[in-house]
């Protein structure tokens, strides 16, 4: 049953719904919606049913789909802002309206009319409300984990847009290939929780409708746009793909231990990344997996800045091209969901924005506002002379704000709001320490590498990049994934043994050395991220020891 359900619903969904609509006698228009939600959502519960719905993303946009095809669309929620549209639930004929149904569906040519044009014939009490958002890809998503569609790099899909290339503005990422689609929502239940930058899966009808909603506005710019009708949708974790903690390995794994993955790991970041830094690597591995676990009391992802990090001069031979970015963000594409670059030259920080912006009452997208979980990596090596203005010192506040109080603001025209966000940033400077910011970690860069390759292997081509065999990888991910939504604790001997730890070395230290009560929350964090990258669920002694070992080989290098 449920799967002739099942195949009546991909053929022709929109058939599906006004079958659903029939059955549900005697019907209730106001809690039909969450029946519509409650009866696809169970056809396709199973993940291999899911799977069999066709993918909205950027290798397959609306553009490839008929009118009323039934697709998934894996999106972040950009705009809530646009305001409510009303529908006609119910027609004169009985039949089902909205879901973009009013058209194409219904075979009584006065209940197929719009509404503006059957004002007499309207029944004002079957008129519901639905709410409409702007959704847009993942910002940064990497390839491996886009729907299981077989894509090309996620380093390829700069340099043009998809089937929104009107819209493009409200895409975070300028000039990054993506789909952007307009969604009405009927269910009022999923609307209500709906925030900026969440995640979703969402199916529904696909169709094609007027931007502008006004019926007698005469402006020349309406235009159509990709709209969803949302049948219903799934959350989506800050791991995109869903991971478990403690991660274990695959029973076939030939690697014998987690600890040995780990190692693993640590020296393909540092060796294809880090010129052989693994201290560096180790750091890095750390951020990444960190997240906003508190905000009251605050206990929010580390910023880190790589520093020291030798400038791309010998490779960059014309002035005029831009130049060569490290191949680190590449590399932790490959294992992480979402990653986003930020080149920090001066056209980038005067001239692009970095927060999301209201204007002429559309809101516009920003660098910053990226779903949870993902990493930005800031590249300050594109600077050249120059000076920042007005905008540029307000969008450098911003990612300073997201760094401090993991918070991103909203601008309108006569107000803003802040909104919160999960965000790891990893800076990478030339200098002792980042030009524009203040992180939490400063890690000088201390390749092992020969002298005249550093710079080849920190700047080198994705296509010469060095990447583990697929299984490698799924694992390296599952070992980041699960330590991501881990949660470790410190039982009262250790959190005993830490204390006299620190009481000791405040007795003993003394001038620059002393340890304050600052050094102490560092290392407790640092503590807890270093048993979650061990899938240990509790920090132990050795853990304790092995943070303060590397937190000084990491205060050596000044």
């Amino acid at each position: 049953m449920v799967s002739s359900q099942r195949v009546d619903a991909l053929n022709n969904p929109a058939r599906a719904l006004l079958d659903l609509f029939t059955e549900k006698t005697p019907l209730d228009l106001d809690t039909f919606p969450t029946a519509v939600a409650n009866h696809f959502s169970e056809i396709f519960a199973s993940d291999d049913a899911f799977q069999e719905i066709p993918a909205l993303d950027i290798d397959h946009p609306p553009s490839k789909y008929d009118d009323n095809a039934l697709v998934r669309f894996r999106a972040m929620i950009q705009d809530t802002s646009p305001s409510p549209e009303l529908y006609l639930a119910k027609y004169n004929s009985g039949q089902c309206g909205g879901w973009g149904l009013s058209k194409d569906a219904q075979t009584d040519d006065s209940s197929s009319a719009e509404v503006d044009d059957v004002d007499s014939v309207i029944e004002y009490a079957d008129l519901r409300e639905c709410a409409v958002v702007w959704a847009v890809s993942i910002p940064g998503e990497s390839a491996w984990c886009r729907d299981g569609n077989s894509i090309s790099d996620s380093t390829e899909n700069k340099g043009q847009n998809s089937a929104s290339t009107s819209q493009s503005h409200k895409f975070p990422i300028p000039d990054a290939k993506h789909v952007g689609v307009r969604l009405k929502i009927y269910d009022g239940n999923l609307a209500q929780s709906l925030k900026s930058t969440d995640t979703h899966s969402f199916v529904g009808i696909l169709s094609s409708e007027s931007l502008n909603t006004d019926r007698y506005s005469d402006t020349d710019t309406d235009k159509e746009v990709p709209t969803l009708h949302v049948l219903f949708s799934r959350p989506l974790t800050s791991t995109i793909v869903p991971r478990k903690f403690p991660y274990t390995l695959p029973k076939d794994s030939q690697t014998t231990s987690v600890l040995d993955l780990r190692n693993e790991l640590i020296t393909w970041i540092a060796d294809e990344g880090l010129a052989g830094d693994r201290d560096a690597a180790e750091w890095v591995l750390l951020c990444v997996l960190s997240r906003v676990q508190s905000r009251t009391p605050p206990i929010l992802p580390p910023s880190l800045n790589i520093s020291r990090f030798p400038p791309p001069s010998t490779l960059s031979k014309d002035s005029t091209s831009p130049a060569p970015e490290p191949i680190l963000p590449t590399l932790l594409s490959y294992i992480l969901p979402t990653v986003t670059s930020v080149p920090l030259s001066l056209n980038t920080i005067n001239t692009t924005d970095f927060y999301p912006q209201s204007k002429d009452e559309d809101l516009h997208a920003g660098w910053l506002q990226l779903a949870s979980g993902s990493t930005m990596c800031l590249w300050e090596g594109g600077l050249s002379e120059g000076g920042v203005n007005e905008k540029g010192i307000m969008n450098l506040r911003a990612i300073q704000e997201i760094m401090n109080g993991q918070a991103v603001d909203y601008v309108f025209p006569f107000s803003k709001f802040s909104f919160p966000t999960d965000i790891v940033c990893i800076t990478i400077s030339e200098g002792r320490k980042s030009t524009f910011f203040q992180t939490s970690i400063n890690v000088p860069l201390k390749p092992s590498s020969k002298e005249a390759e550093i710079v080849q292997r920190l700047y080198q081509a994705p296509d010469r990049l060095k990447v583990p065999h697929a299984d490698k990888l799924e694992m390296f991910r599952g070992l980041i994934g699960g330590a991501k939504i881990g949660k470790v604790t410190i039982n009262d001997n250790v959190a005993e043994h830490i204390q006299e730890d620190f009481v000791k070395e405040r007795q003993t230290g003394g001038g620059d050395q002393a340890v304050t009560s600052e050094d102490l929350v560092h290392r407790i964090m640092t503590a807890r991220l270093l048993a979650l990258s061990y899938q240990s669920e509790e920090v132990t002694i050795d853990i304790w020891e092995r943070t303060k070992a590397l937190e000084a080989s990491r205060k050596a290098r000044f």
